[in-house]
């Protein structure tokens, strides 16, 4: 693992502090989860070095931007006006990252390992699409599936471990928090949080196995915007 890191910080001040911090990285492996003794590294549990690929979880870019925003308590207003919209603190996170490495399977075990389903050979056709296409285009065919066919038998398949990028995403988080003084070392927190705010699509990975009908094809999505509301006594 390999990367190169940058931190922006402005501590909290003036009513409000902002972290950001940047990561560029690289990840190689011969197994990113399972265990090598288990002969569960990849479809060669007999020449681990042709299991070497970028890990499960590369992720060669990654921005995470969170901040914490109080807001005026509008002192010297109508105490109505005051304390419905004065004093309120809103903190946001906004995340965005590459996607993450795949593998494509042929679906069958022509390698005769036992070992279950194989890589696939390539066609010598880009796996690439143009860009610039529509969502609605990329969940239909995110890969070129004509780049790739069945392995020869008695091979592990041409193509290697996590060559192919699943969609990148990004995200942001909001809430908003207000205190309101009950009785002297009692207070009520009113806290409303929103996942994924601006309702934004992003999309899951394709499905990489060659003999599946929906071979190419994006049939997940993260999960939508979800808010809750929440009240909390602090003693």
């Amino acid at each position: 693992y390999h990367s190169v890191q940058f931190t922006v910080q402005k501590r909290f001040s003036h009513g409000f502090s902002i972290l950001a911090n940047y990561t560029v990285s690289k990840s190689i492996d011969i197994a990113s989860y399972a265990t090598i003794e288990g002969n569960s590294a990849g479809p060669d549990p007999f020449n681990f070095n042709n299991n070497r690929g970028l890990s499960d979880f590369d992720t060669p870019q990654r921005l995470v931007i969170s901040g914490i925003v109080e807001h005026p308590r509008l002192g010297g207003r109508h105490a109505v006006l005051r304390a419905v919209a004065g004093g309120w603190q809103s903190n946001f996170i906004f995340t965005a990252q590459s996607g993450t490495p795949i593998s494509v399977f042929s679906g069958v075990d022509n390698a005769l390992m036992g070992v279950g389903s194989n890589r696939v050979d390539l066609t010598g056709q880009s796996w690439e699409l143009p860009g610039g296409r529509s969502r609605g285009e990329q969940v239909l065919a995110w890969f070129d599936r004509a780049a790739f066919r069945q392995n020869a038998l008695g091979t592990i398949g041409q193509l290697g471990r996590n060559m192919l990028r699943a969609p990148g995403a990004w995200n942001a988080d909001y809430s908003v928090f207000k205190e309101f003084p009950v009785v002297e070392g009692l207070r009520l927190q009113f806290r409303g949080e929103f996942f994924n705010v601006f309702n934004h699509t992003r999309l899951g990975g394709p499905n990489t196995t060659f003999t599946s009908p929906l071979f190419g094809r994006i049939t997940s999505a993260f999960e939508p915007r979800i808010g809750q509301l929440a009240i909390k006594l602090i003693f």
